[in-house]
């Protein structure tokens, strides 16, 4: 009976092991198809496309800026806001970059969302000068792909500096 009980128990654990290596595995694929969503949505932005930006972002998209307040605010409202930035700078340029998986933040299981590190490096197109901003963002996708949320962070007093 004490074989049965503990042959039981390993079946059980190895069940449950084999089942959360495949979920992860596959939150790994999902991270991996996002990211080249993610790269594809950055690479729009550097070439001043906000029209390309947009086909990334569901309709329901919610964006939550850097400043304070500034919550939930939807997809037009930032390509507006991305469209005047680039017509402010030139040659906007996304270094050091770095991307990395994002995370459940109850179960700290991988989930499929892109974070990304980076300094975005540009020049004003008023005069010339050079602006660089680090940058983080979070960004959340559906399962057809698209972003859903982005959370981004840097300090917006670094863009006015030269102003």
């Amino acid at each position: 009976m004490k074989k049965i009980i503990t042959y039981s128990a390993i079946l059980c654990i190895s069940l449950i092991a084999c089942n959360q290596k495949q979920a992860s595995d596959a939150n790994i694929a999902k991270y991996e198809k996002n990211l080249e969503i993610a790269k594809q949505f950055y690479a729009a932005f550097t070439s001043k496309d906000s029209t390309k930006q947009a086909t990334f972002l569901t309709d329901d998209f919610k964006w939550n800026g850097p400043a304070i307040g500034q919550d939930s605010l939807s997809k037009e409202v930032l390509l507006a806001g991305d469209k005047e930035f680039m017509k402010a700078f030139n040659d906007i340029k996304f270094e050091n970059t770095e991307y990395v998986p994002g995370l459940d933040p109850k179960t700290y299981a991988l989930d499929g969302g892109v974070r990304v590190y980076g300094t975005i490096n540009s020049k004003f197109a008023s005069s010339g000068k050079t602006s660089k901003v680090k940058y983080y963002a979070v960004l959340g996708f559906n399962d057809s792909g698209k972003i859903t949320t982005l959370e981004e962070y840097y300090n917006m007093e670094d863009l006015s500096k030269e102003f």
